[in-house]
C-alpha cells in the first residue's frame, strides 16, 4: 500500500470496513501550514507520468507537488492529469498561473483538480481580492459551481457541503516579486492570502532598479516579511535549491519551502 505521508492517516473504507484509505493530504494541510508546522513541496513537469510522481514521491516526504503555467507549457489536459494522479495519491498539487491578470481564470483551473493557486508578480491589493473572490466558493467568494475534478468532491457531495469544506481547505498564494510588494505583505495576508511565495529572480531586478531603497538584499526582503507576518496565519513559501539553503532558510524563520531541485532529481520512468 506504500509509505503514510506526513499529514495524512488511515481510514477504514465506509464501504468495507478491512479496506484501508489514505486521507487526502488537503484536509490537514492548510492548518499545518498555518500552525508553522515544516511543510516543503516539489516542483514537477505538468505532463509527468504517474511513475514519474511515485518516483519523485520518494525522494522526500513531500507535503504537496507544484506545476508551472507562467513559464512553461500549458496544456489543460495535462493538467486535469497531473491532479488526478495527485488525487491518486493523496497529496494536494498547486498551480502557478500564466498571469497576474489571469486572476479571473482561477475557478476554471481549480475545476480541473488543483488544491492550490499561486498568482505571479503580484503588485496591488486589488489583485488579491480579484483572486480571493474567484478562488472561494459563495458565500465568501463568487467561484462558480462545476468542481468536476476539484479533490474531495465524492467525500463532500453536495453543494453547501463542498463549498463549506473548500472554503475552509483550499490554500491561495501571492507570489511576491517586487519591493512594492514586500512592503505590502501584511496587507495581502490581511486580505485572504494564506501563503506569500518568493520570486527571487524578478525581486532581485527590482531591487537593481531601486537601489536606494532600504532593502537591500533578498534576506532584508525575506526578514521584513517574516517579521510583518508575525501575529496572522499566513506563512512566506521560500522556493530551495538544494538541503544547505532549505536549512539556512528555516534558520531564519521560515517554515514553508518549495523545492525546484525535484525535476531535475526525480529519475526518468518509461
Amino acid at each position: 500500500m506504500g509509505r503514510l505521508r506526513r499529514g495524512t492517516e488511515l481510514r477504514t473504507s465506509p464501504t468495507n470496513t478491512k479496506a484501508f484509505l489514505y486521507m487526502h493530504g488537503i484536509e490537514t494541510l492548510k492548518s499545518r501550514i498555518q500552525s508553522g508546522e515544516i511543510i516543503v513541496g516539489a516542483s514537477i513537469r505538468m505532463w509527468s507520468t504517474k511513475p514519474q510522481v511515485e518516483q519523485t514521491l520518494l525522494i522526500r516526504d513531500y507535503d504537496y507537488l507544484a506545476v508551472d503555467a507562467q513559464h512553461s507549457p500549458f496544456n489543460e489536459e495535462h493538467l486535469a492529469n497531473i491532479c488526478e494522479i495527485g488525487n491518486e495519491f493523496g497529496i494536494p498539487v498547486q498551480l502557478r498561473i500564466k498571469h497576474t491578470q489571469f486572476t479571473f481564470t482561477i475557478g476554471n483551473m481549480l475545476d480541473l483538480g488543483p488544491s492550490m493557486i499561486e498568482v505571479p508578480q503580484v503588485e496591488t491589493l486589488d489583485t488579491v481580492k480579484d483572486a480571493f473572490a474567484n478562488f472561494y466558493y459563495p458565500q465568501k467568494g463568487k467561484r462558480s459551481w462545476g468542481p468536476s475534478r476539484s479533490p474531495q468532491t465524492n467525500e463532500y457531495p453536495g453543494r453547501h457541503e463542498y463549498a463549506d469544506w473548500w472554503n475552509s481547505h483550499g490554500v491561495l498564494w501571492m507570489q511576491l516579486e517586487s519591493i512594492a510588494a514586500v512592503v505590502q505583505a501584511k496587507q495581502f495576508a490581511n486580505a485572504g492570502t494564506d501563503v506569500l511565495s518568493w520570486g527571487p529572480n524578478d525581486l532581485a531586478f527590482n531591487r537593481e532598479a531601486n537601489p536606494d531603497h532600504f532593502l537591500k538584499t533578498d534576506d532584508d526582503c525575506i526578514k521584513h516579511v517574516l517579521k510583518e507576518l508575525e501575529g496572522t496565519k499566513t506563512k512566506i513559501c521560500l522556493r530551495t535549491y538544494g538541503d544547505e539553503q532549505l536549512a539556512r532558510y528555516e534558520q531564519m524563520g521560515a517554515t514553508m519551502f518549495l523545492e525546484e531541485t525535484a525535476i531535475a532529481s526525480a529519475p526518468e520512468v518509461d
